[in-house]
């Protein structure tokens, strides 16, 4: 019979299974989020509502971070040389995403802060943290559902998914008022509702209900 979630998360759950090899992209990508972030928060802060850039912005870290070490892993081999054992290649994806979640959320939850005191506090903090961490999780939901089902094209399409829905905001005139609009519980809802759904994706991708390639563990 196939391990439950538990042993599987135990098991996983360690930097040399989930970080071995990419730990140079890792870097890379913080710094490459550093360097995008500065014309970003400049946008954010000239334009009249920070919803449609805020939206767009705020899984950036996060998609730095998966694309990156993913490619890496492609280029380098290191996905033949982990083809092997009981942990499959989707499961320790999906948990290395659940990692560069919570330090996005880490990241972003101050640089929330600071946008809110750079705007003059006129927006409710609760409202841009629900901006935020709903984007976020939306993001997160759509790159383990192109990941369990979309091939070849799985790491290529939730940036570029994303990019498309970002350009239509921002082209959008009436999206600022739209979105400014909306209270910040509505944002907190959707993110609660699409973590709830990434939870449930990522556990059938630890239950290996879907076939793959292994990890060896241990």
């Amino acid at each position: 019979s196939k391990p439950g979630l538990g042993p599987l998360l135990h098991s996983a759950l360690n930097a040399q299974v989930l970080f071995f090899g990419v730990v140079d992209c890792i870097f890379l990508s913080i710094l490459a989020a550093v360097v995008l972030m500065i014309p970003l928060l400049a946008a954010v802060l000239q334009q009249a509502s920070p919803a449609p850039m805020l939206f767009l912005a705020s899984p950036a870290l996060y998609a730095l971070l998966l694309g990156l070490t993913a490619w890496k892993e492609s280029q380098s081999g290191l996905l033949g040389w982990k083809q092997t054992c009981r942990l499959s290649l989707q499961a320790v994806s999906a948990l290395r995403m659940v990692v560069f979640g919570g330090g996005s959320i880490l990241v972003w939850v101050p640089v929330n802060l600071w946008l809110w005191s750079a705007l003059g506090r006129e927006l409710p903090l609760s409202w841009m943290l629900g901006v935020s961490l709903s984007s976020l999780f939306l993001y997160g939901l759509l790159s383990l559902v192109c990941l369990e089902r979309m091939g070849r094209g799985r790491l290529v399409a939730p940036p570029v998914i994303w990019i498309v829905l970002g350009g239509l905001l921002l082209a959008w005139d009436e999206a600022s008022a739209w979105l400014t609009a909306l209270p910040g519980a509505v944002f907190l809802v959707l993110a609660g509702a699409a973590l709830a759904l990434y939870l449930l994706e990522l556990k059938r991708f630890c239950l290996g209900q879907r076939g793959g390639a292994r990890y060896a563990v241990g």
